[in-house]
């Protein structure tokens, strides 16, 4: 961990972001698909101040798009000009925009043309004042206007007319941003992040990078507006000068680009190290083409262990390092592993410099085979939200008054690890025992016709059973007959006597991978 910098608890995120000294004409922010086009701390630092002042202090601002070079310098603009960003993923139906307008408090959406429609349908529907900005292309000279709609140029003061300095008057306990939870039990509630939080956030999880015996060079593709990926993407990637290739989301030339622009570090979610090992195994090219990977940062859902040991053979020698971060919204990372250690033991990590983390009540908890009963994790630290946008009764369930946030999660700590064992509200009770979902999972994963599956919990009170939901690798693979013999093999019967299996195409998730369980509690209900 880096310790050799004392903590930086009092600036704002855009003082901070662009605190980091290397040559200002360097190329930062590199688009992956046309690396012409590009930024330098410099340049950035130039369209910052160009936007500060675009929108009134005090304003939330929605950034509704797809990742982009172009992401961190709105959302710096924003910060600068004294208002709040939010982010929301650009595949959002109309229906789930407006919950997040609406949660949010946004007073203006900034949004690629291709989205009009939905944004203007969300708009609509929520009933409040909220006006469009469209997203035009800033690195270009070439000035963008909208007849009807501003755009970001017609936002851009001239180079002569820019602010000399940025809003000063920001306080670092001041909001900064209003960060979405995931909405896989229910709907996404509003989390409120302070500048504090996320520059405290942003130098507690830098890794030990003077330390490696690589040049980092970094590709990311996950959603810029998760939690997990925000820290990377918009702040230390400009505070510390690394090579960064923007892509617009994970897709099949991800291995290639690896490969051109000699990647060494990135960042994803299981979903995605799934995709790559299958590719992988259908093309021998796609695995000669990931050889220069030296890290991967995984979250965004469990990472099971068949899936870290199919990737990490995926490569020659045992250069990569698999490194999970554990966090939710209401407080960004929260545990991690720094260079150069290296995990096998299914741990997501140590506890961030000034976090702590506890195990609460196990009376929900998991017994597990060595007699160690786990329950929920409760974190303290400096970087934890206090509440939830417009949400009272949340975040008196969620936040503790002496300061200890319940992570929702079933864990437990030893030697200074974090392991987690699934999700409270997860928890399967079959005529009293408790069921983890995740041990029912990782048991299917191990039947080789099953690709993808989810386990949760159906009915109530005396009719309480798993349900599991099973994707087979090819059609017509496997059966719930044989998947129900393959479980016996390796399940207490009291578990899985009365569970139900069902067969399907695909599973919902978020897009930070996670299963969205809502989705397939909805499925049951008309099944």
């Amino acid at each position: 961990m880096m310790a050799d910098s004392p903590l930086q608890q009092d600036w704002d995120v855009v003082s901070w972001a662009l605190s980091g000294e290397y040559d200002p004409e360097r190329p930062i922010l590199v688009d992956a698909d046309d690396p012409e086009r590009y930024l330098s701390k410099r340049s950035a630092a130039t369209l910052i101040a160009r936007l500060t002042g675009a929108f009134p202090s005090g304003s939330t601002v929605c950034v509704h798009l797809y990742n982009d070079i172009l992401y961190p310098i709105l959302v710096l603009g924003i910060l600068a000009s004294g208002c709040e960003w939010t982010g929301t993923n650009p595949a959002y139906t109309s229906a789930e925009l407006t919950h997040h307008l609406s949660g949010s408090q946004a007073r203006y959406v900034v949004t690629d043309g291709q989205y009009l429609d939905v944004v203007r349908s969300a708009i609509e529907s929520s009933g409040e004042d909220i006006e469009v900005v469209l997203f035009t292309d800033i690195t270009s000279a070439e000035r963008e206007h909208g007849t009807f709609t501003r755009t970001l140029h017609d936002l851009l003061a001239s180079e002569s007319d820019q602010p000399a300095r940025y809003q000063t008057s920001i306080s670092p306990d001041g909001p900064a941003a209003v960060m979405s939870t995931s909405g896989t039990t229910g709907k996404p509630k509003m989390v409120c992040r302070s500048h504090r939080s996320l520059v405290m956030e942003t130098q507690n999880s830098q890794d030990n990078d003077r330390e490696k015996p690589y040049q980092v060079r970094r590709l990311y593709c996950t959603p810029i507006f998760h939690a997990f990926s925000f820290p990377e993407m918009v702040i230390n990637t400009l505070r510390l000068g690394y090579p960064s290739f923007y892509m617009r989301r994970f897709d099949g030339t991800f291995a290639s680009k690896v490969c051109e622009f000699g990647i060494t570090e990135t960042m994803g979610a299981p979903a995605m190290l799934l995709r790559i090992a299958e590719r992988c195994a259908e093309d021998e090219k796609e695995k000669t083409k990931l050889q220069s990977l030296r890290k991967v940062l995984c979250a965004g859902a469990p990472l099971p262990a068949h899936l870290r040991s199919a990737v990490l053979q995926l490569f020659d020698d045992a250069a990569l390092r698999i490194v999970q971060v554990w966090g939710m919204s209401e407080g960004g990372w929260f545990a991690t592993f720094w260079y150069p250690e290296h995990d096998a033991t299914g741990s997501v990590g140590r506890p961030l410099p000034g976090y702590h983390v506890r195990v609460g009540d196990t009376s929900g908890g998991v017994e597990l085979a060595n007699g160690r009963r786990a329950g929920e994790l409760l974190v303290s630290g400096h970087q934890p939200t206090s509440k939830y946008k417009g949400n009272e009764v949340a975040t008196h369930e969620s936040f503790h008054a002496d300061g200890w946030l319940r992570t929702g999660d079933i864990g437990y700590v030893e030697d200074g690890r974090v392991y987690l064992v699934d999700r409270a509200k997860d928890i399967i009770k079959v005529n009293g025992w408790t069921v983890s979902p995740a041990e029912l999972e990782a048991v299917l994963y191990q039947m080789p016709g099953i690709k993808d599956a989810a386990a949760l919990s159906c009915g109530h009170g005396t009719d309480e059973h798993a349900a599991m939901f099973v994707v087979p690798r090819t059609a017509g693979g496997v059966s719930r007959e044989q998947v129900m013999r393959h479980l016996l093999t390796r399940v207490a019967r009291f578990k899985i006597a009365t569970c139900s299996i069902h067969l399907v195409d695909h599973l919902p998730r978020s897009a930070s991978g996670k299963v969205v369980r809502s989705h397939l509690r909805h499925m049951l209900d008309v099944l």
